[in-house]
């Protein structure tokens, strides 16, 4: 038996579901289940959000079937204090805190419980298909379905700009600096000309007064409208671009690799996190700036 702990954002848990669908597709005859115990009580973000977005197949592991491989955990803090203080057991498969891949991950012939987020696409890159087809977004409608339009008959271009709880975190902040969205965007201008950017961001205030200065000859849409459960849609309008520009974020990095577009240009930070990192998510056919 194999499980996949699943927690975070969504970007997060669609790296981790990716793991669990590689992991399926390895071991066909084996049981590979998702654990979503640590979401009670989980503080951040939307929950579990997997199911109420995409058409989710897979099996959720019970408290029998933790105890096998891992621990009961009944919450999301009983899992924090956990993993500091249980040992590790020999069915635990740790990400190291330094992302290094690990790669005998697919190696591993006894029940394994995988805790991590597994943000890098070289564990699920020959599945890409099957990622594709589980990842895809319900049919889109009014305003979005409208913007979606204009970006699929455009030379479109995304911007995420994440603020708001990256300005002050100690591994996110100071990363995706105004800098790197005006040189991001002058390659973009220079190689391909978009005749349309899509801004997604949090603070949509600092993007006006920040950006605008660079885009005054073409459209310009500032999606401020998708919030809450419906925030997923900004992913989906973000992949319908033809080119992105991400931030240091799982949720534009999703964007990116779901847009399908054969002369994409993906356009990313030189470093990821403020820690020293073997590897990181950033693919390698795109660019970093």
């Amino acid at each position: 038996m194999k499980i996949v702990n699943i927690l975070g954002g969504l970007g997060n848990q669609m790296f981790q579901y990716a793991l669990y669908l590689a992991l399926r597709e390895k071991f066909k005859n084996e049981v590979v289940k998702v654990d979503r115990s640590c979401f009670k009580g989980y503080p951040l973000h939307n929950g579990f959000e997997l199911d109420k977005i995409f058409q989710v197949d897979c099996e959720f592991a019970n408290w029998k079937d933790l105890v096998r491989v891992s621990y009961p955990y009944l919450n999301y803090r009983c899992w924090q204090i956990g993993k500091c203080f249980l040992p590790r057991r020999k069915t635990m498969c740790i990400e190291p805190k330094n992302m290094d891949l690990k790669q005998d991950i697919f190696d591993i012939q006894h029940d394994c419980f995988y805790d991590g987020y597994w943000q890098h696409e070289e564990y699920f890159k020959d599945i890409r298909s099957v990622i594709l087809k589980a990842f895809t977004f319900p049919f889109l409608k009014d305003k979005n379905l409208e913007i979606w339009k204009v970006v699929q008959k455009s030379n479109s271009a995304s911007i995420h700009v994440r603020r708001g709880d990256y300005l002050n975190h100690p591994y996110y902040k100071d990363i995706c600096e105004l800098d790197y969205y005006h040189k991001a965007i002058q390659y973009l201008r220079d190689v391909v000309s978009p005749n349309v950017f899509l801004v997604f961001s949090n603070d949509t205030e600092w993007c006006r007064n920040h950006l605008q200065s660079l885009l005054n000859d073409v459209q310009v849409i500032y999606v401020d409208w998708n919030t809450g459960s419906n925030s997923y849609i900004d992913m989906q309008l973000m992949s319908g671009c033809k080119y992105n520009i991400i931030a240091n974020s799982s949720f534009s990095w999703w964007g990116a690799w779901l847009n399908t577009n054969e002369d994409k240009i993906v356009i990313a930070p030189k470093k990821w996190m403020n820690i020293e990192l073997k590897v990181d998510p950033i693919c390698t056919s795109w660019k970093r700036i």
